[in-house]
């Protein structure tokens, strides 16, 4: 069955917002795997035990770079699935991509591959020469009989 998924990597710097850094495509059976990189980072008391012989100027360095070390701190991953996104994209109703696995992934190479805009193979409701609702994107990519268009 076709499984198609954006996966981010990043760090939430908010309540509501991810800060991407890192993406990639997952489809099908592939596999993905992320190493961490796991580092401690000293307490409060550590910390303040640790820069208090220093002198004040490189306390305020140490201060700044611990707070720089702190915002960046909360990891992330975010999945997103790739199907209902290419429908919006598209302006397709919901769910018409649901039984079209060849169509869907022919859009996926045109968007990945050839890097064609979203634009370019976007569906028009109001469009006249548009037939049936399971017609209209492969009419996009020229996957449909020459009888249906």
């Amino acid at each position: 069955q076709f499984r198609s998924m954006l996966v981010l990597v990043g760090r939430i710097s908010s309540a509501s917002a991810f800060d991407p850094k890192y993406a990639a495509i997952v489809q099908n059976k592939d596999e993905l795997t992320i190493p961490l990189d796991l580092s401690t980072i000293p307490t409060p008391k550590e910390f303040k035990d640790a820069i208090s012989s220093l002198s004040p100027e490189q306390q305020r360095f140490a201060k700044a770079f611990r707070s720089m070390q702190l915002e960046s701190t909360l990891f992330g991953i975010l999945v997103i699935q790739i199907k209902p996104q290419l429908e919006r994209v598209l302006n397709l109703p919901e769910n018409s991509l649901t039984k079209e696995i060849k169509l869907t992934q022919d859009l996926m190479q045109l968007f990945i591959k050839y890097q064609i805009p979203s634009d370019l193979l976007s569906y028009d409701p109001n469009a006249a020469h548009q037939a049936s609702k399971g017609s209209e994107g492969a009419e996009l990519v020229g996957e449909a009989p020459a009888a249906e268009r």
